[in-house]
């Protein structure tokens, strides 16, 4: 038996999933580039935090540090994107999620496959600007040692992971809640504070900081920014902490999801 032949059955799909992904999204290229646009908060963020410190550094950041930090936030945040959570409530408030589920593969699957295949995507459209900001400032550009780019890369899968199953379970709220999407928005909103995407997390004050490193909100963002630039004071440590979390977060979706199905086919849908 070949090995393709040996490996289950949603695996061997997975390869398609991802080829009709690509393919949504280069019919829908315009929507995906007003996505990307609407993500690119760190560049507002690096010209504030880059005024702040004109008069010095602040915790160590001056405005060399602050252009690499937004540098690799806002890549790391296309990367990590998601939008599953506006999907699922969208499938599950028409209806149209019903159709979906007599198909061979779990939605929750192809969204999945579909989020992957439009990484390439936003990173082409992402390309003009990181070359515009290395023009501006050629100093962000930095090279990590390979241990901390193998960890930095495993990060941000982790960060990835946790990013995607958040919305899942956000998403799947629609079940029983017509808020759901509303719900996300106040997680959005701490993730933003805690995550490091609008004030790196070595600006807060301590306290606050020490309990932030262990939030999930820094695990699907800041801490594979923190990684890369070598900032971390100790990877193995939040690389612990991003797994922790993926696999709670994966054990409460599934869970969400089992049950959630039983209701909505409960009411007719």
């Amino acid at each position: 038996m070949s090995l393709l032949r040996a490996l289950p059955p949603l695996l061997r799909a997975f390869p398609t999933l991802l080829r009709v992904g690509f393919a949504e999204m280069v019919a829908y290229r315009a929507e995906m580039v007003v996505w990307i646009l609407t993500a690119t908060l760190p560049l507002v963020m690096l010209a504030l935090w880059s005024a702040a410190a004109e008069g010095g550094p602040l915790a160590g950041f001056g405005q060399a540090e602050f252009a690499r930090y937004f540098t690799v936030t806002l890549v790391v945040r296309q990367v990590t994107g998601a939008w599953v959570v506006w999907e699922l409530n969208h499938l599950v408030r028409t209806g149209a999620l019903s159709p979906q589920l007599l198909r061979p593969v779990n939605p929750l699957l192809f969204n999945l496959a579909e989020t992957l295949a439009a990484i390439p995507v936003r990173l082409l459209v992402l390309a003009p600007i990181l070359l515009a900001l290395f023009a501006w400032r050629p100093d962000i550009a930095f090279l990590p040692s390979p241990a901390t780019a193998l960890m930095g890369a495993l990060s941000v899968l982790l960060a990835f992971a946790l990013s995607w199953l958040v919305q899942a379970i956000f998403g799947m709220l629609s079940f029983w809640l017509e808020q759901s999407v509303g719900l996300f928005g106040l997680w959005f909103a701490a993730w933003g504070l805690f995550g490091g995407y609008i004030i790196p997390l070595p600006l807060l004050p301590e306290g606050l900081r020490a309990v932030a490193e262990w939030l999930p909100f820094q695990a699907s963002l800041g801490a594979p920014v923190e990684i890369l630039l070598g900032i971390e004071p100790q990877p193995l440590r939040s690389l612990l902490v991003q797994a922790g979390w993926v696999l709670l977060a994966t054990l409460l979706a599934r869970w969400m999801w089992a049950r959630g199905i039983v209701r909505y086919g409960a009411v007719g849908a």
